[in-house]
């Protein structure tokens, strides 16, 4: 049994999905973006590790449907982008974060959020190649305060699918940042998580990780699974 079970037998009941923006999948102008997918959140002992509650992906279990979108990705000509997030650890750059996530102390040089830190680079079996290129930002948007918009514009892409973390953060914040660009943003379900509500006993579906799928269907994208995906670019 898998933690994805439950996105995959039950995604219709607990994500509303009447409306797409991207209905089919034109590889010519399509972008892949790798999100995060960083030892922080997906590597089992990371101090941000995601465990499976409500339903909700375990961090461990995404990478296999990230690296099975990305590999067909890459032989059917989807470019593939890479980011990861960090933040410095003179605590320049640490902002908000300071305040809301007092367990990872933010900017100093040994929080696992700092960049140099084991924990903010890409899980072991996160592999970009060497011609692919990697964004690293110190904000939830993949968009905000990097080239990626440029990147996105020189490929002539006007659809970025989404594999990687988290649902609530990164994620959320791309497709938000990617709609008011009048990109169509496509998240994966069983790609991405998001760290739960510290509260026990979740009803099946509930949760912050559900929630930003909902919002992102709703308003800003489409939530898709990576089987989906992969009939749409076979």
């Amino acid at each position: 049994m898998s933690s994805l079970d439950f996105t995959y037998d039950h995604l219709d009941e607990v994500v509303p999905r009447d409306y797409f923006a991207a209905p089919e999948i034109d590889p010519r102008k399509t972008a892949l973006l790798a999100l995060d997918i960083q030892r922080l959140i997906v590597t089992p002992g990371g101090s941000a590790y995601v465990e499976s509650v409500a339903g909700a992906p375990a961090g461990k279990d995404v990478i296999a449907p990230c690296n099975e979108v990305i590999e067909r990705c890459r032989k059917v000509g989807i470019p593939v982008i890479w980011s990861l997030w960090g933040l410095r650890g003179d605590g320049m750059d640490k902002g908000i974060a300071a305040f809301k996530w007092p367990g990872l102390n933010p900017g100093a040089p040994d929080s696992p959020a700092s960049w140099g830190h084991r924990e903010s680079e890409l899980d072991d079996a996160a592999k970009p190649l060497k011609t692919e290129i990697q964004i690293y930002k110190h904000r939830f948007s993949t968009f905000y305060n990097t080239a990626f918009d440029e990147y996105l514009r020189e490929l002539k892409a006007d659809t970025v699918v989404i594999v990687g973390v988290t649902s609530a953060n990164c994620a959320h914040a791309t497709c938000i940042d990617g709609w008011n660009k009048n990109y169509k943003m496509v998240v994966l379900a069983d790609t991405t998580t998001a760290i739960p509500h510290p509260g026990k006993d979740q009803p099946m579906g509930t949760g912050q990780h559900w929630e930003a799928l909902r919002n992102i269907q709703m308003n800003y994208g489409d939530v898709r699974t990576s089987r989906e995906f992969l009939k749409m670019v076979k």
